[in-house]
């Protein structure tokens, strides 16, 4: 290239010194520019003539500006430099005697008349090119040799990629296979488990339905010793609130004035119990048993299904709980009442209640009675409904005053266990647990591998890596520019990235969508597109211009429209093949085909399907 571009330069310069007559004029056309018999000259577009002396006169005469090759007359005329010593250049008219030294006319011939005195700079501009040119020579040779390396790396990665292939379907082949049967397996034990479930649940509806009286009968039990103990709880009120409000505070009673302290607290706790009993102090008999026989029937819808039964059960035996705490709770006031309070005092009303609290233990009817075995055999409904759905022991809450003794066997502190063995592991819910578990196994195989499979069939016959897969060892590799305020990275034929360098965010640029070209047979242009939206603007872009370089870099990131980079960048692939090796390329493969040829068949496997041939590989 080197001796090209001497050899240029003297062929230039000779020829001008041949034809130097007309100023500006490109040697090559010296012949065009000869007067006639009738001392005219042609325009060059062969429209005009006018005499030859009116060449180079500062006037325009001819209309493509042919007659003023070395003034500034004519819009849109080159000026012709011819630069000894470097390589002749045209620079457009308008720059003649403009005043400014053009680097491209490095001898300064365009200022002839302008009074600037431009120094002939072309010896030392002829040595920087020259300069340059060895340096393009040593890095083109050395990025054609990088080039012709990443082609032999290509083909050897290609035959891999091509093996790797071939093993992973025989793995997705057996995984395909493998998850079918475990899929059958699944299906097949579902559907046992889906008529066991229909069995049980036939069998739990009988079951609620024979057993639905049991529940009723308890209930009704519950309800009936609901409306004693609310009876009783009144009753204490009652005693304590005449106390509160008949007592004589002269005697000042430390008893009474402890009990009435207690009573206060109580009540502000229950708000509404102290008015209820009240309102029902003076109901008589016949009033009362009106009043809890609405209650019962209003309660009787629960007796319709049996777990609505079970639920007012539950929500009944709170409530006796709660209510037998409050009678826990009022006696031990008046209890205190009637061993602390002093008897030398003769203080009516405290005196009346304490015989009233007497006479409400005497009156106390919370015995077990003959309500033994409904609890019995709501205790045994329960338990067996429970066994049959496979539930842990379910907790009752404590047994009702009315209720016989637990045993011990059914205790368990405050509350009372139901007595079933707990169930033996059933054998078809662990093998049911096995075959999901196998299924889901299989198919996370078979999702990798053919996510693997797809995305070398991808790579390997949907992606343009190139003119010889050249970009087949590059493809994801990645590299970047700091540009102050951001980085930008590129990865090759994959995505381009903006990444902040004050907080690390990053932006989508775009992904690789293909290559095109700019007519220079060196610069290879890369595509990346439909990144994140701007604001108020369109999708990020990237094109990304390469030169010949041996290793990939970014020289310079710009954004000419809103949003749309430029990326000037050089790489290997932009580069010519290093002389040979087209024809080593030729042998290599040549070579490998006959490796092919001769190399020993797979050997069959027992299923058709793993035998998988890749012709258009």
């Amino acid at each position: 290239m080197l001796a090209r571009y001497t050899l240029l330069a003297l062929l230039f310069g000779t020829v001008l010194a041949k034809s130097g007559a007309i100023r500006g004029l490109d040697p090559q056309l010296a012949s065009k520019y000869k007067a006639d018999a009738a001392g005219n000259f042609t325009c060059l577009d062969g429209k005009q003539k006018i005499p030859f002396s009116q060449v180079n006169d500062d006037y325009c005469d001819c209309a493509d500006g042919s007659d003023e090759p070395g003034t500034s007359a004519c819009n849109g005329g080159t000026f012709y430099c011819a630069n000894h010593g470097h390589i002749p250049a045209r620079i457009s008219s308008s720059k003649v005697n403009d005043g400014v030294c053009d680097l491209e006319c490095c001898d300064g011939s365009d200022e002839y008349d302008s009074g600037v005195q431009c120094p002939d700079r072309c010896a030392e501009v002829g040595r920087l090119a020259q300069a340059e040119a060895k340096r393009r020579v040593l890095v083109e040779g050395a990025g054609g040799r990088r080039r012709a390396e990443l082609v032999r790396q290509a083909r050897g990665l290609r035959k891999t990629k091509r093996d790797e292939l071939a093993r992973k379907e025989l793995k997705l082949a057996d995984a395909t296979a493998a998850f079918d049967k475990a899929e059958a397996v699944k299906i097949e034990l579902e559907e046992k488990e889906a008529a066991r479930v229909r069995e049980r649940s036939d069998r739990q509806t009988e079951l609620r339905d024979q057993r639905l009286p049991d529940l009723i009968a308890y209930r009704r039990v519950l309800a009936a010793d609901l409306h004693r103990l609310r009876a009783r709880r009144d009753s204490l009120l009652l005693l304590l609130r005449s106390v509160r409000v008949g007592h004589n505070p002269e005697f000042n009673d430390e008893a009474v004035a402890q009990m009435l302290a207690d009573y206060a607290a109580f009540v502000d706790n229950h708000a509404d119990l102290e008015p209820e009993a009240l309102e029902r102090a003076d109901e008589g008999s016949k009033a009362r048993a009106e009043r809890e026989l609405q209650m019962d029937e209003s309660n009787g819808a629960d007796d319709a299904d049996f777990d609505r039964c079970r639920t007012a059960i539950d929500i009944s035996a709170n409530e006796r709980d709660s209510i037998s705490d409050d009678i826990a709770a009022l006696s031990a006031m008046l209890q205190a009442l009637r061993d602390g309070y002093n008897k030398n005092y003769h203080d009516l009303q405290v005196k009346a209640a304490v015989v009233g609290f007497a006479d409400y233990e005497a009156n106390d009817d919370s015995k077990p009675s003959d309500s033994d075995e409904i609890f019995r055999r709501f205790v045994e409904a329960t338990a067996a409904l429970d066994a049959l759905v496979d539930s842990p022991p379910v907790m009752m809450a404590p047994a009702p005053p009315v209720a016989p003794p637990i045993p011990h066997s059914m205790a368990k502190g405050n509350e009372y266990v139901q007595s079933v063995p707990e169930p033996d592991t059933n054998s078809s819910d662990k093998e049911l647990a096995d075959a999901r578990s196998a299924y889901w196994t299989a198919q996370t195989e078979k999702g990798t591998l053919t996510n693997e499979v797809s995305l070398l069939k991808s790579l390997l016959h949907d992606t343009d890596l190139g003119p010889d897969d050249v970009y087949l060892p590059l493809k994801g590799e990645c590299v970047s520019l700091d540009t102050g305020e951001y980085t930008y990275e590129v990865c090759i034929l994959d995505r381009a990235t903006q990444i902040s360098n004050k907080d690390q965010s990053r932006t989508n640029l775009g992904s690789f969508t293909g290559f095109s070209s700019i007519g220079d047979e060196k610069a290879v242009v890369h595509k990346y597109q439909n990144g994140a939206k701007c604001w108020n603007g369109p999708e990020r872009s990237l094109t990304a211009h390469f030169v010949c370089a041996e290793n990939i870099s970014i020289a310079s990131i710009t954004e000419p429209e809103k949003c749309e980079y430029v990326a000037q960048m050089a790489g290997p692939f932009a580069c010519e093949p290093a002389e040979g090796a087209a024809e080593e390329a030729a042998e290599e493969a040549a070579e490998e085909a006959a490796e092919d040829a001769v190399e020993e068949p797979v050997e069959p496997v027992e299923e058709d399907h793993r035998r998988i041939v890749h012709d258009e590989l």
